[in-house]
């Protein structure tokens, strides 16, 4: 059984690998970002004493380690991240683990899991790690499962805890970050928690009110969803797109409108949104 347990656990290791991978054709060799420094630093910044990634984030007392580290923060234990006894160099896909939980050492990959975060970096352009290492019909899992660093044994290690990241408040769920509670995409389908349909509700008209010859239409969103608002003469009817798409920005729960112009002139109209992902 232990035997089984650990071999279940590199299989696992393999799946989350958190590298992007580039096969050459011929020779089948690769080129791996087993380790931060070998390439994601390139988008991400400094790990050590980074106050704030290119991409945007803002850490914590001005540093991404600390934000990891620091009890005040994430918690992290060291060895869920670190190697060796000398600490470094630090890989993507293991680590030292505890030595209270068997074969535990996921290292980057305990958190960012890596057929979705290969996802995320394929829809937006990042060069491909299929063709050689992995597949592109490798299947992650929904935005509300937990990555295995999340929660349950880990509690004691670590404080992230929901991978929905469902209540916007500091240094709980996925907002260690300052001020953003933007959270993961830990499923890659490029729609970060409360926006992501797995977590938050789904959308709802709540109001279309006649103003003069057009209609207003009043919906509530979550912030990074897309939506369409369709229209048709009769409940059953064939819909049809009557707005552009509309993106909401901030995060968390949104209202938001469109104004169909000559709408009322109708005998009947009704309403329904399209939602439109990545």
């Amino acid at each position: 059984m232990k035997q089984s347990k650990r071999t279940e656990n590199r299989q696992r290791l393999l799946a989350f690998t958190a590298g992007l991978f580039l096969a050459v054709a011929g020779n089948h060799t690769a080129q791996a970002y087993s380790r931060y420094t070998d390439g994601c630093n390139n988008c991400h910044g400094a790990f050590y004493q980074s106050s704030t990634s290119p991409k945007g984030t803002v850490f914590p007392s001005n540093d991404n380690h600390l934000m990891h580290n620091d009890p005040s923060y994430m918690g992290n234990n060291c060895n869920l991240c670190h190697s060796g006894t000398s600490r470094t160099p630090v890989y993507t896909w293991r680590s030292n683990g505890t030595s209270s939980i068997a074969n535990d050492g996921l290292g980057c990959s305990g958190c960012h899991v890596g057929p979705g975060l290969r996802k995320h970096h394929q829809i937006n352009g990042v060069p491909g790690c299929t063709g050689g290492c992995h597949s592109s019909s490798e299947v992650s899992a929904p935005e509300n499962v937990n990555p295995p660093y999340y929660g349950g044994v880990w509690a004691s290690f670590t404080k992230v805890r929901n991978a929905g990241n469902t209540v916007l408040a500091s240094n709980t769920n996925e907002n260690w970050s300052v001020g953003d509670f933007l959270g993961l995409d830990n499923d890659g389908n490029n729609l970060y928690d409360l926006a992501d349909y797995a977590v938050g509700p789904r959308d709802r008209i709540l109001s279309s009110t006649r103003e003069g010859n057009d209609i207003r239409v009043t919906w509530q969103t979550y912030g990074g969803r897309t939506n369409t608002v369709q229209a048709a003469g009769n409940v059953s009817g064939a819909y049809s797109g009557i707005s552009p798409a509309i993106t909401s920005t901030n995060v968390g729960p949104v209202t938001t409108n469109y104004l169909e112009v000559g709408g009322a002139l109708n005998s009947r109209r009704f309403y329904r949104l399209s939602a439109q992902l990545p």
